[in-house]
């Protein structure tokens, strides 16, 4: 049966005893001693003032405490609200007025907003804490709709805007990611191998959530990077730990592919290498099989989802990416997906309504998820016949030449298809008769420089006229990325203008 709270969800009845659960470094937490700590984390939390309902704030880079100090508060029935570790003082304060925490649990002793702030490295003595008195008991929060997390948007522009989920999503969110990877808990064997993931993306974001859940429930090892994204860290922690999966954006893998001494390393124990948070191109997905030859049959995954869609939406795998390249698949069992208002080619915004979808946003009253529960993701995209889902780029995300628009991601997947080609980002810039121009900024891959002319001819085949770019800055460094890293147009952008208006 499903589980109907968050502590049923935490407690899988099955302690995984003597497994690895959570691996940083030279850290390694036991499954049996993480599950015992929570109830002692749980009574810390009570005694700094917490109970059921309250908003705890956790701001902190990926570590073993973050973790607990999650899995703690749900056992209290809190709510527990996952703030980037990256913000400005700006972005603290805005987020500390919208959600106004009882508490903010840190690695930094830094103020945020005014709030009341204790250390999340509290945590780190109660592994082996062996005192069991005056534990906290499990929260009975069974109303599926009450609140169960809150996460942050994160972007190139705009404050970043508070997204609240309930319990049904969470729960809801999980049961769809462990019923098509076939790990649902009455299907495991409990001598089955263990499964053991790497991830780099930070724990504040849905799939860093997702990523805990699930190997807290199937018994799988969580091998945590140390810090921002270091290609050569990813290759090394997938030889030395054996790393079975791991996944992250398409930035990530285009930065391990290439990797100076990517061949130098013992990769054959990954087996799994979803993506997700942009179109995979073709070229891309060849790279990937040709280099981790493993993965050629099974093991590669586009998916699709966001913060406000409570997760994942989509899902392709590699017969899917193989015979329909640039789909992110079909939705998963309880996700129902339409395109509003789609023009004569079919492309239109992507409307998703599921039990995972948003409560809404704190402080803001919109229409983002409508009345009939359809969440407008801003995404445009189309269906194929079978009802595979095909992204054309952000809504906003459109250059508009000469009455004519231009969808960047089109033109920035023709672009990735050249041999040559690492990485590009299109976007608009303002002309005098147009209204805007396309540039392009690429890197090209090292020893093999590429020219504009070249550029442009590769893409005739794919594009029309007026999607051609104009403006050309080719580079063989690697694109400013966001804390999620995927490429930050912002700063790019900003950066070609300035250099325009200097030259």
């Amino acid at each position: 049966p499903s589980p109907s709270s968050l502590a049923q969800l935490l407690d899988t009845r099955r302690t995984w005893t003597g497994r690895d659960f959570l691996v940083q470094g030279d850290r390694r937490v036991s499954h049996d001693q993480f599950r015992a700590a929570v109830p002692v984390a749980a009574r810390k939390l009570q005694n700094m003032g917490v109970s059921s309902g309250d908003r705890v704030v956790l701001f902190s880079y990926n570590r073993p405490e973050f973790v607990l100090a999650m899995c703690a508060a749900w056992w209290l029935g809190a709510v527990p609200i996952f703030a980037n570790r990256w913000w400005s003082a700006n972005e603290i304060l805005h987020a500390a007025s919208t959600v106004a925490p009882e508490l903010v649990l840190s690695d930094t002793t830094d103020e945020f907003g005014g709030c009341r702030v204790r250390s999340i490295l509290d945590f780190a003595d109660v592994w082996d804490d062996t005192e069991t008195s005056g534990l906290a008991s499990a929260a009975a929060v069974e109303d599926r709709d009450a609140p169960a997390m809150v996460l942050f948007t994160s972007g190139s522009s705009g404050a970043p805007k508070a997204v609240e989920l309930s319990i049904r999503s969470v729960i809801a969110n999980q049961h769809n990611l462990l019923a098509r990877s076939r790990r649902l808990p009455h299907r495991l064997a409990p001598d089955a191998p263990q499964s053991v993931t790497l991830v780099c993306t930070p724990l504040f974001h849905i799939g860093g959530v997702s990523n805990v859940l699930t190997n807290l429930i199937i018994g799988g090892r969580l091998v945590l990077t140390k810090g921002r994204f270091d290609a050569g860290e990813i290759l090394s922690l997938i030889q030395g730990e054996q790393v079975q999966s791991w996944g992250g954006v398409p930035t990530m893998a285009v930065r391990v592919l290439e990797h100076p001494e990517f061949d130098s390393y013992n990769l054959t124990s990954l087996r799994s290498f979803p993506l997700g948070g942009a179109p995979l191109p073709a070229s891309l997905l060849d790279r990937m099989t040709a280099k981790l030859p493993q993965l050629k049959k099974r093991g590669l995954a586009n998916t699709w989802g966001m913060t406000e869609s409570g997760g994942f939406v989509t899902v392709a795998g590699n017969s899917d990416l193989e015979t329909r390249p640039g789909t992110v698949g079909l939705p998963y069992s309880v996700v129902e997906l339409r395109i509003d208002n789609p023009d004569d080619s079919g492309s239109g915004e992507v409307l998703v309504r599921s039990p995972t979808v948003m409560i809404g946003y704190i402080g803001i009253d919109d229409d983002t998820v409508d009345a009939d529960g359809w969440l407008h993701t801003g995404d445009l995209g189309h269906l194929d016949d079978d009802g595979f889902l095909y992204l054309d780029g952000r809504s906003k995300d459109i250059v508009i030449r000469g009455g004519e628009n231009i969808a960047c991601a089109h033109v920035e997947q023709a672009l990735t298809g050249h041999p040559s080609v690492v990485e590009a980002a299109v976007f608009g810039v303002p002309h005098e008769d147009l209204g805007e121009e396309l540039a392009a900024v690429v890197r090209y891959r090292e020893g093999e420089p590429v020219t504009s002319e070249a550029l442009r001819e590769h893409c005739r085949a794919t594009l029309a006229y007026f999607e051609l770019p104009s403006l050309w800055d080719i580079i063989d460094t690697p694109l400013p990325t966001l804390a999620g890293e995927k490429v930050d147009k912002k700063t790019i952008r900003n950066t070609f203008l300035q250099s325009r208006q200097e030259a």
